[in-house]
């Protein structure tokens, strides 16, 4: 822009300057300065076929985004709240201008698109000093409180949290028409669910997993509070509503080589889809965020961001919602005991730390993809301590090493033990699925009827349908597997060429389990 407005100053007559210029604002987001020097433009040359095009697409763009703004503005009953928001962003040099906040209901809101958006446009801006950052959180006034009084802080989000509660107290906060319209409450989320919706979780480990999770925000606030008085003036649940305001919106930005969270005013009013149309990153040579479309993207669309790749029942804890079809990531929980018959039992349990019983949260493939999973969420490490716990005599000396067993990349062992923890893991996976009282048929018709009280009703199905299929899955896995493990090289060959032809996650099995240890058997 400036050497565009440069080479007007040197020659103000050139029609290319102001075609320069205008060029560059529509970079910057512009559009009106972008009509202005494109009018110039044309001043001086009124018949330049690129300035004519470029003239008329813009008065195109503003001509749509005119109605489209008017169109959007009906669909908001919180359009004050909203209002005051986009005043303050717009103030400070943020811009949107292809960009309108829709509300749908009173707990879910989106992002559209006022007019069509071409791939690789940068359709948000939002500088440097309107961006919340943890950095931010802990030089404010409580940050320093909490930083004096030495408490050790558990989870970085709680930094953004007490400093939301300290600027939601404060009417003429910076952060006010932010604050503002944040959701006053989440109704959505599992912690605060009563017996109404906990009725049709029976069975399901997001109740624990809600549970331990209100826990450790209690611990986490009452510890903030025996240490730094000044705290102590925050309710608990408003801090708790100030920790679902981070994880349900927080940004991981990397600012001048410095990682933190980070609160992007409208970037987080994106909702989750995997399949996202943008990409977005701190910019350090526009000094703030920018978010850029990664495809085209139609007039009056919804646009998403990704959250990332979870298991269900992350996103349902931590975000109050659940993913359809999601079938790579539904996950169960699988209990892996040591049988106390085990003729080497105690020498196991020393190296099991003295617990018998281990507990796995994994999805319904033995992949090795382990994208997003820590090791008690990876299938294949589920399968490593399985094999050491019915792992028998000579097979325990494979295990061995310098200090003790191996626990976890433990490969098949041989038939007998990988024949063993299929038994094992499919009685463990029906025992899980007797806790649910109903049966997984009944969810699919549910779903598939689709006539639920609200989103929380439709959530809790989803939720508990998908642990019941991954628990159906390695019941079935049992059930095809053992008999191919009994067969004979030259009777399993035909069926193996098959499943290197088709590729699924019982195939994958197959090739990379199976074959091996029939076509090795002695």
């Amino acid at each position: 822009l400036k050497d565009a407005q440069r080479c007007i100053e040197l020659k103000s007559d050139w029609h290319k300057g102001y075609m320069r210029e205008g060029m560059a604002y529509e970079k910057l987001l512009q559009y009106p300065e972008a009509k202005n020097s494109y009018t110039k433009g044309l001043e001086r040359a009124p018949e330049d076929p690129t300035l004519l095009k470029l003239a008329k697409d813009i008065d195109d763009l503003l001509d749509e985004l005119k109605l489209s703004e008017q169109e959007s503005a009906a669909d908001n009953p919180e359009g004050d709240r909203f209002s005051r928001l986009i005043k303050w962003m717009k103030d400070g040099g943020c811009k949107f201008p292809k960009l309108y906040m829709k509300y749908y209901t009173e707990d879910y809101r989106g992002v559209h698109t006022l007019c069509n958006v071409p791939a690789d446009d940068m359709v948000l801006y939002v500088p440097r000093d309107y961006i919340m950052t943890t950095e931010m959180a802990k030089e404010s006034a409580i940050g320093k409180a909490i930083r004096r009084s030495r408490y050790d802080i558990r989870s970085a989000h709680s930094w953004l949290a007490v400093y939301l509660c300290q600027e939601k107290h404060d009417l003429k906060s910076f952060w006010k028409p932010y604050i503002d319209i944040l959701p006053d409450r989440y109704s959505n989320m599992p912690i605060f669910f009563k017996e109404f919706y906990k009725r049709f979780l029976k069975g399901s480990y997001s109740l624990e997993m809600a549970s331990n999770r209100l826990l450790d925000l209690r611990s986490e606030y009452e510890g903030i509070c025996r240490q730094c008085p000044e705290f102590r003036k925050y309710h608990h649940l408003e801090f708790v509503w100030g920790r679902l305001v981070v994880i349900t919106r927080n940004f991981g930005l990397d600012i001048h080589g410095t990682e933190t969270d980070a609160l992007v005013p409208y970037a987080d009013m994106l909702n989750h889809m995997p399949d996202k149309q943008t990409d977005w990153k701190y910019d350090n040579r526009h000094k703030g965020f920018t978010m850029v479309t990664n495809r085209s993207v139609g007039r009056g669309e919804q646009i998403f961001d990704s959250y990332g790749r979870k298991c269900q029942g992350r996103y349902f804890v931590n975000y109050g919602f659940t993913i359809d079809n999601n079938f790579n990531d539904n996950d169960a929980v699988i209990y892996a005991d040591l049988p106390e018959d085990d003729p080497h039992f105690s020498m196991k349990l020393k190296y099991m730390h003295g617990r018998r019983t281990r507990e796995f949260q994994v999805p319904a493939h033995y992949s090795e993809d382990s994208t997003g999973q820590s090791d008690n969420n990876h299938p294949r490490n589920m399968f490593s301590f399985f094999r050491f716990l019915h792992a028998r005599d000579k097979e325990l000396m494979v295990l061995s090493t310098n200090d003790g067993y191996k626990l976890k990349d433990v490969e098949p062992i041989s038939i007998r033990n990988e024949i063993a923890i299929l038994k094992h893991i499919q009685r463990n996976a029906k025992a899980s699925l007797k806790k649910f009282p109903d049966p997984l048929t009944l969810d699919h018709k549910l779903l598939k009827e689709n006539r639920f009280m609200d989103m929380n009703h439709r959530n809790c199905i989803m939720m508990r349908s998908g642990e019941k299929e991954t628990l159906h899955w390695y019941i079935e896995l049992a059930n095809k597997a053992i008999p191919m493990l009994k067969m004979s090289w030259k009777d399993l060959k035909r069926l193996a060429a098959k499943c290197h032809q088709q590729r699924t996650r019982f195939n994958y099995y197959v090739t990379t389990v199976i074959v091996p240890l029939v076509k090795n058997q002695k």
